[in-house]
């Protein structure tokens, strides 16, 4: 009696505990030397090089059905249209151009001097005010190198684009400025920074060899993705079972002796972890950190920008614009309002006379917040309306419409990193340093010199990963951060008569 009565005590205690805890008792426990947090394009490099390192115990946890990060594309019109990453920007040695070539990418030669104007009256000619802007940006590069040789504190955009002559004061003045810097940058100049953006535009153009300089736009039908996914192929299975996708993570936990990962159906347990989230998501919680991430880390975080930039395809049932790759529209109003055009069916593009007729327009940061919270009805009316300025009423309404909406997106808040003023190196070094040398941080946003770009996801990754690979051989490289950053105590001088 009395042992029935123990028995029954042990079972209904077992009971409640797993009642109160069956929803963690019952995910299964992955053990791992190295969990790798995301599937994009840095964390694919990441676990290469720990493969060319001879470490092969890791898993990858991808909360999408697909590698690949923000490399995404759809099906629209007939073809597939990239809904993220478009372009190989910098060419020569730059690795992404030598995956381009290596796995034969179909693409189309971008030509930014390509380019028609229009305005509320319709098309006009602003290739003097383009011209301008494009000798003031020139002699911003020149102050801005000036300015670093004698170790001056860095600028915003604007204001270098002051001193170097230029500032804005028209419509189309206020539109060629969009479309030349924000198109690129993701932001305006009041907030990039001078020096990080021109220091991020040589790197890219000039640092690959002697044929840097030049964009290629991506229309292979298997996707930019294809690139990093053959790469991935070299090292993964068919089926590997240390790629865990349509797995979020929702909680990291981390100390001294290693890292837990969190998702909704599994835990993961590893001596290390490389985080590849993207910036947005760092600022944004969209994870919960277990202890929080210091001060000193956030604050290099929340001093870097997430930039959104929003690529809107419409597709007609025939081409009623001209044969330049862009067009600029300067809006009377509202600068960057549907500014950026651009023509899929350009000579060297897709072929002319069928069904696909894609002319599509970018807008960024605010413009893309207020797209977001619209139907796309709405913001195809919107559009419609400044189509309707620039070619005339008789325009034919779109077939389709295809809006990405990257901030809203808790996997990504955001499509790539900016540099804005005021951010300093020591801030940035803060934000990639690793914690207790257990939690690792990669990402375009982590590389200095091609935040940004998708080079900088691939150095980062190369970086990183080789980094993970000596600690778990013996010994962690060295790795700054500055757990205060304070103010330079500067001598002034006066303004006497």
């Amino acid at each position: 009696m009395k042992f029935h009565s123990i028995s029954l005590a042990i079972s209904l205690s077992l009971a409640l505990a797993t009642s109160f805890y069956g929803q963690v008792d019952a995910k299964k426990i992955t053990k791992s030397k190295v969990a790798i947090l995301g599937g994009g394009v840095s964390a694919i490099n990441a676990a290469r090089h720990l493969t060319d390192a001879g470490i092969d115990d890791f898993v990858i946890i991808e909360a999408r059905e697909i590698l690949g990060g923000r490399a995404q594309d759809v099906p629209f019109a007939g073809i597939n249209v990239e809904a993220g990453c478009n372009w190989v920007q910098g060419l020569g040695d730059n690795p992404i151009n030598q995956l381009r070539q290596k796995y034969n990418l179909t693409t189309s030669v971008t030509d930014g001097d390509s380019l028609a104007f229009f305005d509320e009256n319709g098309k006009t000619d602003a290739s003097e005010t383009y011209n301008a802007f494009m000798a003031a940006s020139d002699r911003m590069t020149e102050l801005s190198f000036e300015r670093i040789k004698n170790d001056q504190v860095d600028l915003s955009a604007r204001a270098g684009l002051d001193l170097a002559g230029w500032f804005p004061q028209t419509p189309m003045e206020k539109a060629i400025e969009y479309y030349v810097f924000d198109w690129e940058m993701g932001e305006t100049p009041e907030v990039s920074s001078m020096q990080f953006s021109v220091e991020n535009s040589n790197w890219t153009y000039t640092g690959f060899g002697p044929d840097s300089d030049g964009d290629l736009f991506v229309t292979d039908p298997r996707g930019f993705k294809h690139i990093f996914l053959e790469e991935a192929n070299l090292f993964l299975k068919k089926d590997d079972s240390r790629v865990k996708l349509n797995s979020t993570i929702t909680k990291v936990e981390h100390n001294k002796r290693g890292v837990t990962i969190h998702t909704e159906d599994e835990i993961f347990k590893a001596d290390y972890a490389i985080s590849t989230f993207s910036i947005g998501v760092l600022q944004n919680h969209d994870v919960e950190w277990s202890p929080a991430l210091p001060a000193w880390k956030m604050e290099g975080i929340y001093g870097f920008h997430m930039a959104t930039y929003t690529k809107i395809f419409l597709n007609f049932p025939t081409q009623f614009w001209g044969d330049e790759q862009f067009s600029v529209y300067a809006d009377p109003d509202k600068r960057g309002y549907y500014a950026a055009w651009q023509n899929l069916n350009a000579p060297g593009f897709l072929p002319k006379n069928t069904d696909t007729n894609i002319f599509f327009v970018t807008v960024t940061q605010e413009q893309s917040y207020t797209v977001e919270s619209m139907e796309d009805s709405e913001v195809q009316a919107e559009i419609m309306e400044v189509l309707k300025t620039m070619y005339g009423k008789d325009i034919p309404e779109p077939t389709e419409i295809f809006i990405p909406r990257w901030h809203s997106n808790p996997l990504f808040r955001g499509s790539y990193s900016n540099w804005p003023v005021g951010e300093l190196e020591e801030h940035h070094a803060n934000m990639k340093a690793p914690i207790n040398n257990r939690l690792f941080f990669a990402g375009e946003a982590m590389s200095e010199d091609y935040f940004g770009f998708l080079q900088g996801a691939w150095f980062s990754g190369a970086e990183v990963g080789d980094n993970v690979a000596q600690c778990i051989k013996g010994r962690c490289p060295p790795a700054p951060y500055y757990p205060e950053i304070n103010n330079v105590n500067l001598k002034s001088d006066f303004v006497r008569r």
